[in-house]
């Protein structure tokens, strides 16, 4: 898999989570966009260099909603703190 779509597939697990935890992603970009741009990036590339992604997708179909990420999520602290 290339590059970017590696990028792509984690930015789409990225948002899955986020939506499945209630994490607002977009708001926060909306309130500060520099900075909260930059922690999104740094969160897709942790997602790409994790190694639980088909466990990430098995969790994502069996879950519409959860009040926490799975524990092998290297980006579940970022993603509860954007809860509101």
């Amino acid at each position: 898999m290339g590059l970017f779509r590696r990028l792509e597939r984690h930015a789409a697990l990225m948002d899955g989570m986020a939506e499945r935890l209630g994490a607002d992603v977009a708001g926060r970009i909306e309130q500060a966009p520099e900075a909260a741009g930059r922690a999104y990036r740094t969160a897709v590339l942790s997602c790409a260099a994790c190694g639980s992604e088909e466990a990430c997708v098995q969790w994502q179909a069996d879950h519409d909603h959860a009040d926490a990420a799975p524990a092998y999520c290297r980006n579940a602290d970022w993603l509860e703190a954007l809860r509101p």
